[in-house]
């Protein structure tokens, strides 16, 4: 017997229901598969910092044993240098309770500032292809993606903005250009910063090279006549993007954003190293100077990010200490500048989840908000 045509009907007008069905549970999966991806990134890159915290405590203190053995057999004349020694040592002997909280609050504070002015970048880039998301929707986006770079190869960091920005309709290309250029804007702008400040530092030539070299290739692909030619080839609808919109307006625009995002992080790794045992407040004859921190702060800091970003590792584990300590030790010693590096990867990683987290509950009321009906929808239903 051959179906009828209700059978017919009914069976064509199941399939569309039966793959939306099973589209939404995939969704839902990748969902729950990319936050246990970037929880374990975090967990991760969280224990190895605490782990070299204790190593560098372990350190100290079997320094302040060697000198305590030294005491014992010392002369007078030794022995008051040796106790000088001592008291610098027990003075850097990192605790929680020595720790300046009031100043980690304050450091906190100013590296979640510093995450905002991309968020304006990633905006102005996405209008100049033709998008008009949110503003809101647009921090989410910027803000949740931080914890993506947690997750080995970067991509996350890209999925997970995409995956925000496409609520309020922008497509995938866009969202993907516009994302490429915020972020390889920053790293052009901290790679800048950095190979400017590091010229006065006697630091490994490496270190100044590939400063230098960063910020060359990474603004290269931000050239609007380079944008220009890569919007045409990929965006197949290409109407809603004029030349003019990617023009070098965005491009000093974008270096304008950078470095108000950087110098507020460089601001925030200062007042992270202020509160620190060990190292006297900022104006009270602090060695070096505010001002000379602040340099030297701000150049570790963005190169380390800038490199760590150029290694694909995992939020560039090892790779950001080993950057920090190397630069900073020039001014602080090698003691210092490691639990700088170590207490700035626990700081900064706790600011972006407690950012991602509020950006996720944010975006999902706003999604529950948008599912119920109006009151015109229910007279429409009642009638």
């Amino acid at each position: 017997m051959k179906p009828d045509a209700d059978q017919i009907g009914k069976s064509d007008i199941g399939k569309p229901k039966l793959i939306e069905k099973y589209k939404t549970q995939v969704l839902r999966v990748a969902k729950w598969m990319i936050a246990v991806l970037v929880v374990g990134g975090l967990v991760i890159a969280g224990r190895s910092a605490l782990q070299q915290w204790e190593e560098e405590t372990d350190k100290v203190r079997l320094q302040i044993d060697l000198v305590d053995s030294e005491l014992e057999s010392a002369t007078s004349v030794e022995r008051e240098a040796l106790l000088v020694r001592r008291e610098a040592l027990v003075a850097s002997l990192p605790s929680w309770a020595s720790i300046r909280w009031h100043y980690v609050f304050v450091a906190a504070w100013l590296y979640g500032l510093g995450l905002l002015p991309s968020a304006f970048l990633l905006r102005r880039a996405l209008m100049s292809l033709g998008q008009r998301p949110r503003i809101g929707t647009v921090l989410a986006a910027q803000l949740l993606g931080h914890i993506g770079k947690y997750v080995p190869g970067k991509a996350m960091v890209i999925v997970i903005r995409a995956g925000v920005l496409a609520r309020d309709g922008v497509k995938p290309v866009q969202a993907t250009m516009s994302v490429f250029l915020e972020t390889f804007l920053m790293m052009a702008v901290g790679g800048a910063v950095a190979g400017l400040v590091v010229l006065w530092l006697p630091v490994p030539v490496w270190i100044s090279v590939m400063a230098g070299g960063i910020a060359i290739v990474a603004s290269l692909p931000t050239f609007p006549p380079v944008l220009r030619v890569v919007a045409k080839r990929l965006i197949k609808d290409a109407s809603g993007v004029a030349d003019g919109r990617l023009g070098w307006g965005l491009f000093f625009a974008g270096w304008a954003w950078s470095c108000l995002s950087w110098l507020l992080i460089g601001a925030s790794f200062t007042v992270l190293v202020s509160a620190i045992p060990g190292f006297s407040t900022i104006g009270s004859g602090a060695s070096p100077g505010g001002a000379e921190l602040y340099l030297v702060c701000t150049a570790a800091m963005s190169l380390a990010v800038v490199i760590g970003f150029a290694s694909l590792l995992p939020g560039g584990a090892g790779i950001r200490e080993l950057v920090i300590t190397t630069v900073l030790a020039v001014s602080l010693g090698p003691t210092h500048a490691m639990l700088a590096a170590i207490a700035a990867r626990l700081l900064f990683a706790a600011v972006e989840g407690l950012v991602a987290v509020f950006c996720w509950l944010w975006l999902r009321r706003l999604g529950e908000d948008s599912e119920k009906p109006t009151s015109q929808e229910i007279q429409c239903q009642g009638g």
